[in-house]
């Protein structure tokens, strides 16, 4: 497995690719790289913002610049795995948590659209803030379509629970960021 192949695997799972879904869950290596998904986005909008600012990279460990761009990566890991547990224990679905975070982690490879805005930020072209804003939420959306899906076809949920399940995420997903931008950043954190 190079990082080439698992990134067209993931794009695989974003067109919706079955025997994708199943065999990204069932990887036990696909962990690793679904966390490396997860992160990659952030690190590198944290730092092409903070090379953007005149005090440097030193801005990167400010509160207010370091919180904001992980909590979303942060909220996102902890909702697949509560969606997950919806799916059991409410529906009934499948228990393979794990492998469903598997699977929504390689999913996350479309928050990647987001280091765009940041990257033209550094270059001088524009404001990076709402351009990402709008960015999360197109790929967060194109996300939600993959879980219903991945919801039926892995977790094993019928059309309206997997509907259910995916409302629920949406409202774990608030709960969790408004809980980590509490305690991280503090009010002057925005929700989208």
């Amino acid at each position: 497995m190079t990082f080439l192949s698992e990134i067209k695997d993931a794009i695989q799972l974003l067109k919706l690719n079955k025997s994708k879904i199943s065999s990204i869950a069932g990887n036990k290596s696909a962990t690793v790289f679904g966390v490396i998904f997860l992160v990659i986005p952030p690190v590198l909008n944290i730092i092409f913002s903070s090379l953007s600012f005149s005090s440097g990279f030193g801005s990167i460990f400010s509160r207010y610049l370091l919180w904001p761009i992980f909590i979303p990566a942060l909220s996102y890991a902890g909702t697949s795995f509560l969606m997950s547990l919806v799916a059991e224990k409410v529906f009934h679905g499948g228990k393979d948590h794990v492998g469903f975070f598997r699977i929504m982690a390689y999913a996350s490879v479309a928050m990647g659209v987001t280091v765009v805005p940041f990257l033209f930020m550094l270059l001088g072209i524009m404001d990076a803030y709402g351009l990402f804003r709008l960015l999360y939420i197109i790929a967060g959306a194109w996300v939600l379509y993959v879980a219903f899906h991945v919801l039926m076809e892995h977790s094993k949920l019928t059309k309206e629970n997997a509907i259910f399940t995916v409302v629920a995420g949406i409202v774990i997903s608030i709960i969790i960021e408004s809980i980590l931008a509490s305690l991280l950043v503090g009010v002057g954190y925005r929700l989208y």
